[in-house]
Formats: C-alpha cells, structure tokens, sequence
C-alpha cells in the first residue's frame, strides 16, 4: 500500500501539463495524454470511409450508424478531388453523391466526429491518388512540390473544400475536429527552403485563409521517416497533432497461419518525436488490399478473424495510443474507374463492415474493445509504468504493458502472447499493484490469438473494482451501477470490489460457477469473485447494488449500448443497454416505450435495461413486441428474424445483343473523332513515336480509349504498338476488321508491346485503317515510377514497317475517349463511370435506352470471333419494404477464356471482370444502384481478345444475406438513375 502510494506520488510529479491548442481555438486541444473536445478528454476511434466508394448518399447513413453501433465515434474522410473535379477549376459539391454537406450532416445527427483529408493528394489506392485526372498530362506542373504551377492547380481545390470544411467545423457547431495536411508525404530534408517544407508550409495558409481554424494533423507513411512534427527538427510545415500510419499484420490470403505479428515500437516512437502530444495512429491496419492477380477478400481469413482486432487494437492501447482510426472502416466498391491500377474493383480491403454493408465478427470484436473505451475515462491519462516479456507475469511466454493513471492509482494491464502469432494456449498468473496492495491473480489464460486488459482500481458509478481478470466490456450509470464483463466460455474470470465486506448476490440466467472468498494483500481484506464463463449470458445482482453482467464471447458481440445524447463523446449515464440483436442502430424511450431500430437476421431474444422501472414495453423496428421483465430490472421480448423470409431473384433473360465495336471496319465514320495532331508534350514522359498519342493530351482521360491509325497501300506487313493502361489492362487490334494482335494484360505490367502481323488482313491502296482499343485501370499513384501520376494512358508508340523491315508512316491517328471528354454529360454519375466504347458513348447502358430493334442474343453465347458485343436485359425486383438484401451478380468464364467484361447496373459501371487475370467473380450492388421494387437495367460487356470469341458460363443474380431491418434501403432512387437521353446519339 506504501509502495503503491509513493508510486503514485513520482508518476504524479511528471504529468502537470497544460492543454496545448493551435492558438485558433480552444474547443479541440490536447497534451501529451489525449486529445480533448470542449474540454473534455476523448480516444478518438474513427473509422475510415470514402463516400466516394458508395455513391448512395442515403446509404452513408446506414454505414455510420453501423460505425457508431460497433463504438466508433468519429469517422475518417479522404475528399477526392478528382471525384468533385471534371475539369479545371470546375467543382460540383451538390450533385448526388458528390454532396458532402448531406455527409456532415449525418455524421452530426449520428453523433460522431469528422477528421478531414482534403488532400490535395491522398493516395488511397484511389485513381490518380485522388488528384483531378486532368493533372494527368503535366500541365499541373511539379506535383506534391512548391512549384508553381502546381500551386495554380491546387489552390482552388483547397479553396473550394476549404470553405466547406469551414462551415462544418466544431466551432461551427459541425462535427469536424481535425483537418489532416496532405497524406504521407516524407519530409527528407529538414531545411526552411525545402521545397516540401514550402508545399506544406502553403496548403496550411490555404487552409487557413479559407476558414479553418481546427488543428493540422498528418499522417506519416509508416516508420520509413518522421516528417512534420513539431518534436523534431520543426523547421517549417509541421503541423498540430502528429500521425503514423502502420499495417503491421501484412496481407496474406494464402497462409491461415500467417500474420498476428505485433510492433512493440509505437511507445517508443511517439515518446522520441511527438512527445508533447497524444500518441494518433490515424490509419491503422482493418485490412488490406489485394491487387489484379491476388487473392478475393473472402479467401483471407486471417484478416476476418475476430482475434486480429483483439490482439492488434489492444496492443497500441498498451503503448498509450489514444487516437486511432481504422483503414478502411467501411472500403466499399471501385466503381467507375475510380481506382488506381493497383486493385480491381472490390475495395472491401477485409474491412469490419464488408462491401454489402454487413457486420463481420471482427467488426463486432472491435465493438468490445471500443464500448470499453469509451467509458474508461481514467485510461485517457497514463504513463508507462512497465512492459516486457514475462513483466508482472509468471511466463515468459507472455508479454504485457503496464499503464497506470498517476492522479486516480488505475491500472491497465495489457497482456498478450509474447509470440503473437501462436495458436498455444497459455496460462499463467498476474502480479497486480493494487490501492490493497500486491495481489496475484492465477488462471489467467490466452486462447492462442487473444489478448487482455485486466484491470485495477478501475472506477464505474460510485464504486472502484480492485482489481478484474474478466475483461470489463463497459458499465453503465443507470439507477443502479451495471458492469458488462466478458470472457471466453471456459475461462476464468476473477475480480474484487474496493470494499472489504463480503456481499451477497443472486444469479440469473445460464450457471456460471461463481464462488466467492475472502483474500487479504498485506493489511487489506478484501471479497473476490470467481467464476467459469459459461456458453450464454448470466447476470449477478450483488447487494451493493451493483448487477453484473457475464457475457461469453458470442454473446458480447450481441451487446450494443446505443448513446442517449448526439455528442460523441459519451458518458457512462448516457446509454441504454440492450442484448441480443445482430445490430442495435439506435434507442429511445418515449412514455413507457423503449424505441429500437436494428437489423435482425435470426430470431431472438433482445434484453433491455433502461434502468427505468416506468418502462415496461420494447418497440422494435416499429413493431410493439409481447414484453417482461426479468427479476433484476431488464426487459425481454423476442424479435422477427428472416429464416421464413422468401427472396425470390429472377434469372437473368431475355438478353438483347448488338455490336459495340463498329470502329474496327475501315468504313466506319469517324469525322467527329479528335485528330491526335501534337508533337509535343507537358508529360515528363517522352512519346516514343510522334505524333504524341497519350489519351490524356487529348482530354480523355478515364476509361476504355479507341484508336485509328490511317496509312495507305498494300506493302504494309505489321506494326510495333506500344499500350499503356495500367496493371492487368489489356488491348487489341484490328486491320480493316481483322484481328492482328494485341495483349491480354498482365498483373504485372502496366505498358505492353506486341508486333503486329498484317499476314491474315487484307490491305488497300486507300484508306487502311488499324483500330487499336486500349483498356484501362486507372491512373498511377504518385509513387509509380517514372512519373506517378503523369505516366501517360493510350498508345505510347506505334511504328509501321514494310518489307524488310522498312520504316513507314502513318498518314493520320485519330482518337476517342468516353462522350463529351472532361465535359461530364452525366454528372450525376460523375466522369470516371464511362469509356469510350461505342454502347458507353451511346448510353446503351442507361435505364430506358429502347433495344427493341436489337437481336436477341445472351452472353452465355457470347462472341465466336474477337470483337465487343454489348448486352442489355431488365428484370424486376419486389422485395419486402422491411427486409435489407444484399444483391450481388456472379459471373464465371470457361476455362481458357481471354475477355474483358464490364457490368452496368442501371447504368453504373459497377464492376469489371477478368476472368484471364482475376480473382474478382462476385460483384455487389448497393440498393440505389439496383432498385429493390420496381425496374433494373443490366448491361454487359463482352470483349473477346482472341478470334476464340468469349462467352460467359454463368451470370447470376445472388442475396449475400437476408436482414430483418429498420433502415429504409427500398426508396425511391429514380433521382440516382438519371435516363438515356437523345443527345448520346452525338457521339457515335
């Protein structure tokens, strides 16, 4: 007990430290503990999410309130500045899913905070790395750099998002509280005339002459430099809150077992360069992508297992990390040609909510986690008293970090394996330091892959718990105190009260073994508690008053505590706690009703405790449920589930047929095409032949891009081409209609060469014509060498030989992108979604184009010859206006097959399939996307490289999931789907 005291007296002497702000505002300061809102002290856990990646503006809603359902209080937001930018200097903040004042709206009306990423660059695998895609010809000047015209390019985007950012500011009365400058940019030279210390140096001005008065933050791209902080070397550009970003874990789908290894470095890190400010890892590993190629989500288990999100998220807490964000939270789809070529079009990235908006275990895992730090106010202030391999431990197979609050004596003990990617049970004991004194607290076990907080003098309500080897999921502040504690069925959990008398208590529900002793640590005598947890939940009502909840692990992932107030800082008596559902959205008591909205998938009981004897009845889902009340206060009704619910999908056909690809016969008429005429380039990357024929020169920028190539006579044999359209784009080639070469593409490779032999077209003296059709998969990150960002799309080069061969010329190229270029003709669904394929200029994939003069024909027949046909089917849906139903489509090709597929959902780009490359087969689509009552258009695309001809083996409409729900996913999206109009009739 005098040991414990001192202590605490020497930690005391080194933590008075004033909060720190940025000298705009004090709403949002901070100290070298937490960060802290209106004064309060609060762990940021935010979840990251790219609105861009849902273009369902109702549907941002569903994905926050899931966020906040599973304890996260913030999000974290990357604004593309390509997504809002057609074209230079032309901003569209308010057309659909491009209006972001919908986005800090909800995220108000949820109660969570925004941590802003404007950029102007922000990499996220996105296209371009989020920079407007016109940058791409190099007449945005020296990117990422003080130059300036690069200034002249970004200072209107800044200014513009700027502004908007302003408005919403918490001292505004919105909901954003930091504002992060650029995105991992490395400062390599710690120099006031750098020109990255300039860069930086001018975007924070920017920021603050359009309003922002918030603090900077950053985000260091991993241990690989240290770069603006003021801790060390500031020599310019540092900003307020310093970040790392870290994935530690890896990313492999193929080894089960791999993974799970920890950094133990981040204490020491934050403590040597951000040592005045609270430790922010402002994107931490949820997942990871997968490139062409790879591996689908669904085969990397490691990355979905439950324990990643134990063992990782507890081990930063360990190292005083109070600021975390999870990347991705929510990844969402690629949709469009909205990503970089490293991945294809699921960006699911193995988040907690999937693609289809579900909650996996992991999700539910990190809820246990997040509910507990929410309320563990005394966890915001520690120092590290100790850690290390068999610290305060009897194993040396396990690893723990000590924290203690120097004011209040609390203890956090993390403890995991000091093998974190063991299978091995342990089980040891831990030597606690208490206010009682020492105390020793045997059958502790980790269940291979698991860690533990074990916790002393840890305050709830009017009480302390001495000292608990169950893990305190949180507690609430009802009438009477309630504690939520969990564990795996079959460990062991002890705790004790701070009080010295024995209690009595009664136990209800499934038997959980709970005995009681007396124990004593040097002059203290104090009551323990110890049980076995059992497979359910049980409840201990303890004569103190305090009731206790026992949960094991299956169960506490049922347990949700839905805040009463929209701050997201939320308090111990600001909750309601409710068991039972697979996801709580929100909870309200009006009269003698406790009002729940959720989702449901199989019939169950739901448990609420209000701590109100006046409420007597659960509404769920707006249906008044049969409800009692169990002997300790809570309330219990049985909720609908979906396991009778019939789904009836249609099958897909009556499918309409036409060619897509016109262009490939030498009589087409192509007199509205762009004549690429330049011979000189702003691309820091040199044509290899002229006249330069990079897409972007000419203003096309994203998509699928067309090419014809006029020379004259019949001594022409073949042709070298040389296509860049990024990793796993492909392309093919057609003399006067005939089929001469091309690529299939290579994961590998973004540019590809193939010599084309004339040997099987036949020439004219006139008018021969080479059409070249070039995919494509975005525009490089700027960390894709040579030049990022500006590495050109299209043909690169193109040499025509003779016999022997002798050089000859072509007369003419010609070139053609998607309709109207950068003029974005269709800006509800923005200027990434189309190409240039003729059915995509012509709108054959919009909702209400007429195919009644087209033939009939399927893509399970397909081509049997190269080519692009286009094909068109509708269906109907009708599905119940309570159920939430995950659509998807799945495709699949026979063994062999060299194509390119692209799927239109109502006219959305909604996905693009490989089947040579791979692995993408499933492709989802959100509702507002597909209309789950009424009329669906679906669109695909077939292109066969080789004169096999492709065909489809399967395309299939499939529910990933069935939900019982109180979110509006059936709506009236017609606004989203805007119709085929007679001006597409302009860009044949």
């Amino acid at each position: 007990m005098r040991l414990f005291n001192l202590l605490l007296s020497l930690l005391g002497t080194t933590t008075a430290v004033l909060a720190t702000n940025d000298n705009y505002t004090d709403v949002v300061a901070w100290d070298p503990y937490s960060l802290m809102v209106n004064g309060k002290r609060v762990f940021i856990y935010s979840g990251e999410f790219h609105y861009p990646r849902l273009p369902v503006p109702e549907l941002w809603m569903d994905v926050l309130q899931k966020f906040k359902a599973n304890g996260l209080n913030a999000i974290t937001v990357y604004f593309f500045w390509s997504y809002h930018s057609a074209s230079r200097d032309v901003f569209d903040f308010t057309t659909s899913g491009k209006d972001i004042q919908r986005l800090f709206d909800m995220a108000k009306e949820v109660g969570m905070y925004v941590i802003a990423r404007p950029g102007p660059y922000i990499n996220g695998e996105a296209n371009a790395g989020g920079f407007a895609l016109w940058t791409s010809d190099g007449s945005g000047g020296k990117l990422r750099t003080s130059n300036d015209t690069y200034y002249q390019a970004w200072l209107p985007w800044v200014q513009e998002i700027g502004n908007i950012l302003a408005k919403n500011q918490i001292t505004e009365g919105g909901p954003v509280i930091l504002n992060q400058i650029e995105n991992e940019l490395q400062e390599t030279a710690y120099s006031a005339n750098n020109t990255l210390v300039l860069y930086m140096e001018q975007i924070e001005q920017a920021f603050r002459e359009a309003g922002i008065i918030i603090p900077f933050s950053s985000n260091e791209k991993g241990e690989r430099s240290v770069s603006w902080t003021t801790d060390y070397q500031d020599v310019g550009g540092a900003v307020n809150v310093y970040g790392l970003d870290s994935y530690p874990g890896g990313f492999s789908c193929t080894n089960v077992n791999s993974g799970f290894n920890v950094l133990r470095n981040y204490f020491q890190w934050f403590s040597n360069y951000s040592f005045t400010q609270p430790s922010f890892l402002p994107e931490f590993e949820g997942g990871y992508f997968t490139p062409w190629g790879g591996s689908f989500y669904d085969q990397c288990l490691e990355e979905h297992d439950p324990a990643f999100a134990d063992v990782y998220y507890k081990n930063n807490i360990g190292q005083r990390v109070t600021m975390q964000s999870i990347y991705m939270g929510y990844g969402g789809t690629n949709w469009g040609q909205s990503a970089a070529p490293v991945v294809y079009t699921s960006y699911d990235y193995s988040a907690p909510l999937r693609e289809t908006r579900e909650v996996q275990d992991k999700f539910k895992q990190t809820k246990l986690l997040a509910l507990f730090l929410r309320v563990s106010s005394d966890l915001l202030e520690t120092v590290m008293e100790s850690n290390g391999t068999g610290n305060a431990v009897s194993s040396s197979a396990i690893w723990s970090w000590v924290l203690r609050n120097p004011d209040t004596g609390a203890g956090f003990y993390v403890v995991q394996q000091n093998n974190t990617v063991s299978r091995d049970p342990q089980n040891f004991s831990v030597y606690l330091n208490t206010s009682a004194g020492a105390v020793t607290v045997p059958n502790v076990q980790l269940n291979g892959r698991q860690s533990k907080f074990i916790l002393t003098d840890y305050r709830f309500a009017n009480e302390t718990l001495l000292y608990t080897s169950a893990e305190v999921l949180t507690y609430g502040n009802f009438d009477v105190p309630v504690l939520v504690f969990y564990l795996q069925s079959g460990q062991t959990g002890e705790f004790a009260f701070k009080s010295a008398s024995k209690l009595d208590f009664q136990l209800f529900g499934t038997p959980a073994n709970l005995t009681s002793s007396k124990s004593t640590s040097g002059n203290s005598t104090f009551a323990k508690y110890t049980y076995t947890q059992a497979k359910g939940p049980s409840v201990i009502k303890f004569s103190n008053g305090v009731l206790a909840y026992l949960l094991d692990l299956p169960s506490a992932w049922t347990f949700f505590a839905p805040p009463t107030t929209l701050d997201p800082n939320v308090g111990p008596d600001q909750q309601i706690f409710i068991l039972g559902p697979y996801n709580v959205r929100n909870a309200s008591i009006q009269d003698s009703v406790v009002q729940v909205s959720g989702d449901n998938a199989n019939t169950t009981f739901i448990e609420v405790f209000t701590g109100d004897s006046s409420i007597t009845q659960i509404q769920w889902n707006g249906i008044l449920l049969p409800t009692t009340q169990t002997p300790y206060g809570a309330l219990t009704a049985q909720i609908p589930g979906t396991e009778n619910r019939t789904v009836t999908l249609p099958t897909l056909t009556d499918w309409k047929v036409n060619n897509s690809l016109p262009e490939a016969q030498a009589g087409y008429n192509d007199a509205n095409w762009t004549i690429c005429n330049k011979t000189t380039t702003l691309s820091p990357v040199a044509p290899l032949t002229l006249p330069v024929l990079f897409s972007s020169d000419y203003g096309f920028y994203t998509g699928i891009k067309l090419y014809r190539g006029y020379f004259s006579g019949t001594n022409a044999t073949s042709a070298n081409i040389t296509v860049q359209g990024g990793l796993a784009s492909g392309w093919s080639a057609w003399l006067n209609g005939v089929l001469v070469g091309g690529n299939p593409g290579n994961a590998s490779l973004s540019a590809t060469s193939a010599l084309l032999d004339f040997s099987n077209a036949t020439s004219v003296e006139e008018g021969n014509v080479l059409t070249v059709v070039t995919d494509y998969t975005g525009h490089d990150e700027t960390s894709t060498g040579p030049a990022g960002v500006e590495n050109p799309r299209g043909v690169l080069g193109a040499v025509l030989y003779g016999p022997g061969n002798a050089t000859l010329a072509f007369a003419q190229w010609k070139i053609q992108g998607n309709a109207g270029g950068s003029a974005n003709i269709d800006p509800v669904r923005g200027p990434m979604n189309e190409g240039g394929l003729y059915g995509e200029r012509l709108g054959w994939h919009l909702p209400g184009f007429d195919t009644s003069g087209w033939e009939m024909g399927s893509p399970m027949e397909g081509l049997n010859a190269s080519g692009v046909a286009w094909y068109v089917t509708t269906f109907e849906l009708d599905i119940d206006e309570d159920l939430d139903v995950p659509l998807g489509i799945e495709l699949d090709a026979p063994n062999g097959t060299t194509a390119r597929v692209m799927i239109f959902m109502n006219g959305y780009q909604y996905g693009k399939y490989v089947p040579q490359i791979g692995p993408q087969t499933r492709f989802p689509f959100q509702p507002g996307i597909v209309n789950n009552h009424g009329t669906n258009t679906l669109a695909v695309s077939l292109w066969a490289q080789t004169e096999e001809g492709a065909r489809l083996s399967n395309a299939t409409l499939f529910a990933y999931g069935k939900y019982q729900t109180g979110f509006n996913v059936n709506q009236d999206w017609s606004y989203l789907q805007p119709t085929w109009t007679a001006d597409r009739l302009l860009y044949a």
